[in-house]
Parts: C-alpha cells; structure tokens; sequence
C-alpha cells in the first residue's frame, strides 16, 4: 500500500505541475511512469513480474480498477492531491 500511496503522491504532483506547464519533457516522461507503476499495482503478480508485457485489456483493466480505488478512497486521494 506504501509503494502505491508513494506513486499517486507523485502523480497526483505531476498532473498540479502539468496544469501550469512546468513540466519538463523528461519530467513528463517520468511522470508517466509513475503513473503506469501505480496503475500496474491493480493488477495480478504474473503481470508485475519482470519483463511482463502488458497487454491492451490488462492496461484496461488496471485503469478501471484504479479508478474504482480511487472513488472508494477519495479522503487518501484528496489527501495526496494537497501535499
């Protein structure tokens, strides 16, 4: 759960930092990652493995289930979005 909270506190920056353009391309790249590690997070073991391959219906599924934590859990995501 650390390691997600970890990654949405820097998503949640990004996208702050986004909205007034003071992102760098290699912080935008950086951000994205980020953001694809939390989402990766909502998936099964054999798809974080190592070199796993996600595929276009995992990726699917990810967004939808962090989606889902997010709405169950706005009090920790408005949290993250005020530091």
């Amino acid at each position: 759960m650390m390691e997600l909270l970890t990654l949405l506190a820097i998503y949640y920056q990004c996208g702050e930092e986004a909205i007034h353009g003071r992102l760098t391309q290699a912080q935008r790249f950086a951000c994205n990652e980020s953001y694809q590690q939390a989402k990766a997070l909502f998936l099964d073991e054999a798809a974080r493995a190592p070199g796993a391959r996600i595929t276009p219906a995992q990726n699917a599924q990810a967004y939808l289930r962090f989606k889902m934590w997010e709405r169950e859990n706005a009090e920790i995501v408005q949290s993250l979005k005020q530091r």
